[in-house]
């Protein structure tokens, strides 16, 4: 029996989650409430195996992932999140989270889930997988196109300047460089970026993510 958690903001879905939950083989079900710091704490004191979270219910779904997988760095977190929420999905697993199921998972695939993740494995639920790998292996090989540019920081400044729609005159003034300077980094980002004006520059790097 797993020691769990779930973590829930809206009244009703989470009395459905404990409806589910509590009867099914696997899971001793000993919380269910809305996020706040001292449930984070409860969790890490009281060692919960597994902690159910519902990102669509949640204002900053990261930012609750994080914070358990800060403090407790143990648990297993298990996120559901909608049938189209790939990006969500992408940035639970990156922000801590061990499984993503979806609302239309059965109880059967909790348990699978569940099995998994306490084995040190990953899990994702199979209708929205070949869509969640494909987005991870988009967001490597923009990882690896932007460690390639291998942007000074000096650039690194100048672009996300560029990207607030900056002046080189507002530039200049903001990193205390003179505007020949500017111009000189601005080109050598057209050159990086393969960029024939600024605002190819801006796009690449939001593209890229840089």
């Amino acid at each position: 029996m797993y020691k769990t958690m779930v973590i829930c903001d809206h009244v009703f879905t989470r009395a459905g989650f404990q409806h589910l939950i509590e009867p099914c083989a696997g899971f001793d079900l000993q919380a269910a409430a809305a996020y706040s710091p001292e449930i984070v704490e409860t969790c890490s004191r009281d060692g919960y195996e597994v902690v159910i979270v519902d990102l669509g219910s949640l204002d900053q779904p990261m930012k609750v992932l994080r914070a358990f997988r800060k403090s407790c760095d143990m648990v297993r977190i298990l996120a559901f999140c909608s049938q189209k929420g790939i990006d969500m999905a992408v940035d639970a697993l990156d922000a801590g989270a061990s499984g993503i199921l979806t609302y239309n998972s059965e109880m059967s695939d909790l348990r699978a889930a569940a099995r998994r993740v306490m084995n040190g494995d990953n899990y994702v639920q199979p209708d929205m997988a070949m869509d969640i790998f494909a987005k991870l292996r988009q967001a490597e090989a923009k990882r690896k196109e932007a460690e390639r540019l291998r942007l000074t920081a000096r650039e690194s400044q100048v672009v996300r300047h560029l990207m607030q729609g900056m002046t080189n005159r507002q530039i200049s003034a903001e990193l205390n460089i003179s505007e020949k300077t500017v111009k000189h980094y601005v080109g050598s980002l057209k050159d990086k970026f393969g960029a024939a004006n600024r605002l190819e520059v801006v796009l690449e790097a939001q593209r890229l993510g840089v």
